[in-house]
């Protein structure tokens, strides 16, 4: 079955190289036939992971790995990474923005995310939310509720919306709040983590992915967030469920392609 990771990041080494990095993350995806995947930059410079034009620069000559863009909201030069992002947007180089609320200390509804909610409305690609506790800190989930997704999603009927984490670990609560929202969208990523699901049950894990795909067959993506958490529990993860091979390959590959407008060499 055709797979694609939707929520890549390329590995921390001890010294920062990042062609190096992106060999291993490679090496791993062959290893697990995954055919193609979705990379994140961070959103600041000189990230051991590296920053948007580093990442976007190493994927340049690649048919199987794209680039997701980034942003930090109160860094002094906001302005122009907004620039940036939308000539990216505009080009294509882009496949989706992410913001990481929780990670940084804003919330979904800030009036600077506004500029970002627009680009990827008039580009036509998906902004995708850190939702859900960080390890070991369960406090931050107060800025990525998905009470504040859920307005941005109805204020923005347009905008295509993924939720990463599913704001674990109250999955449950994620469910009832947006599963009646057409352009809420979730990733799989992270909730085959040991941490994540020993804070909210295996149980419930694989009842909302069920009942979400269920309800919404074209809302679910593969997403790891690799190399925090393992690639191959998380496919394990989707195997073990008591879905069709239709609704699995929906979830490994085919909403992905429809979702983030990718082509792939398969």
């Amino acid at each position: 079955m055709n797979i694609i990771d939707t929520h890549l990041h390329l590995p921390v080494l001890e010294q920062r190289d990042l062609l190096k990095a992106k060999s291993i993350l490679e090496k791993e995806l062959k290893k697990l036939n995954v055919m193609a995947g979705i990379i994140i930059p961070d959103n600041i410079p000189n990230s051991s992971i590296g920053d948007v034009e580093e990442v976007v620069e190493l994927c340049s000559k690649d048919n199987n790995l794209f680039v997701m863009g980034t942003v930090d909201i109160l860094s002094k030069d906001y302005v122009d990474r907004i620039k940036l992002l939308k000539e990216y947007a505009k080009n294509g180089t882009i496949k989706a923005i992410k913001i990481f609320p929780g990670h940084d200390p804003i919330y979904p509804i800030d009036a600077k995310l506004i500029p970002v909610y627009k680009i990827c409305v008039k580009f036509d690609i998906p902004i995708v939310i850190h939702t859900g506790w960080n390890s070991g800190h369960p406090e931050v989930a107060k800025y990525n509720d998905p009470k504040y997704i859920v307005e941005i999603a109805k204020i923005y009927s347009n905008l295509n919306i993924v939720i990463a984490h599913y704001f674990w670990p109250e999955v449950e609560y994620c469910y009832d709040l947006t599963s009646d929202i057409p352009n809420i969208y979730y990733d799989t990523s992270g909730l085959g983590d040991d941490e994540v699901i020993t804070e909210t049950g295996l149980e419930k894990i694989k009842d909302v992915i069920i009942k979400t795909v269920h309800k919404k067959p074209y809302s679910f993506v593969f997403g790891t967030d690799y190399a925090m958490c393992d690639i191959e529990k998380h496919i394990n993860l989707i195997n073990c469920l008591n879905l069709t091979s239709q609704e699995k390959a929906n979830i490994f590959s085919k909403n992905a392609i429809s979702l983030f407008k990718i082509k792939v060499d398969e």
